[in-house]
């Protein structure tokens, strides 16, 4: 089982950024968190494979063919909606540093 706070954090990283992106002060070094976010989700699928790798050391693989599906299923789930977040993040956070700095000419 996926220790819970490895996920929480990969998702919640970028949702700070993108809540501070609309407010008076955006989040500074907004990069990172997404760095953060992307350790967290990676934390976390390793751990899991460290999981399925004591179950075979074990020899429970009954309890593997149980899991696997919903285990790739939810390691899919965490890269993707870290992805998104992060993309989504980084949109918000530079687009907004850009739009408030001077312009040059």
């Amino acid at each position: 089982m996926v220790p819970v706070i490895t996920p929480i954090l990969a998702i919640l990283l970028p949702v700070i950024v993108l809540y501070r992106s609309n407010h008076d002060r955006p989040v500074r070094h907004a990069y990172l968190y997404s760095v953060g976010s992307f350790a967290s989700a990676l934390t976390a699928v390793c751990l899991e494979i460290l999981t399925i790798r004591q179950r075979v050391l074990s020899g429970d693989f009954g309890g593997i063919e149980d899991t696997i599906g919903a285990v790739v299923m939810i390691c899919i789930a965490i890269a993707a909606i870290t992805i998104l977040l992060n993309l989504l993040a980084m949109a918000a956070a530079y687009s907004e540093g850009a739009s408030k700095q001077d312009s040059p000419l």
